[in-house]
């Protein structure tokens, strides 16, 4: 868990937090954004306001926790961002994600932690004729392999392709993914009834 300070754990708490966030990707120029408006001074960076709170919130998913990519939406990129962030140099590059959590007057920053560290894994842009873009930017932690092409099985064959020597995974049973039904009869093509 992250060790947020009283004042904003008490404002989460009791309703009354905003909470927002802010993007930091190490490339060459650096990107630093965040979802309010204005600029705003992290650890020396200043960020640039892109007036989205959906850099705020994490879509990915959260099962297995760092193992997880997140999943980051901007809707209203106004062309400056979107030139700066739609760059090669964008891809693969280390990225930071703030969340940042606010008094109910939006003012007062009361608190902003690193939320989650990786490299861009992937930045898919949404232009649409005569409005404003919007750009997906999924973030791949450490924990995910930054960057492994391939998947591997948890077995001790595979295991074994890497170094021959290591046989950890003979003790490891390997389960097959299953189906489960939730209600309803199986499906025929499974040959249950």
């Amino acid at each position: 868990m992250k060790d947020y300070g009283d004042p904003a754990l008490e404002a989460l708490a009791n309703g009354t937090a905003i909470v927002s966030g802010a993007l930091a990707i190490y490339c060459d120029p650096p990107v630093f954004v965040w979802g309010g408006v204005g600029n705003i001074v992290i650890d020396g960076d200043t960020y640039v306001g892109v007036d989205d709170r959906a850099i705020g919130q994490v879509t990915g998913g959260s099962i297995g926790g760092a193992e997880q990519n997140v999943t980051i939406s901007l809707s209203g990129i106004n062309p400056e961002t979107l030139e700066v962030l739609d760059a090669a140099e964008v891809n693969k590059a280390p990225a930071k994600l703030y969340r940042m959590i606010f008094d109910g007057s939006g003012r007062t920053m009361l608190d902003c932690r690193v939320f989650k560290r990786g490299r861009v894994d992937d930045v898919t842009v949404d232009e649409v004729i005569g409005a404003k873009a919007s750009i997906t930017i999924s973030i791949e932690s450490a924990a995910r392999g930054l960057g492994r092409s391939g998947k591997r099985m948890r077995s001790d064959a595979d295991q074994r392709l890497i170094d021959v020597n290591d046989g950890f995974f003979k003790h490891v049973s390997y389960a097959p993914s299953k189906t489960i039904y939730f209600g309803g009869k199986k499906s025929s093509a499974t040959g249950g009834a």
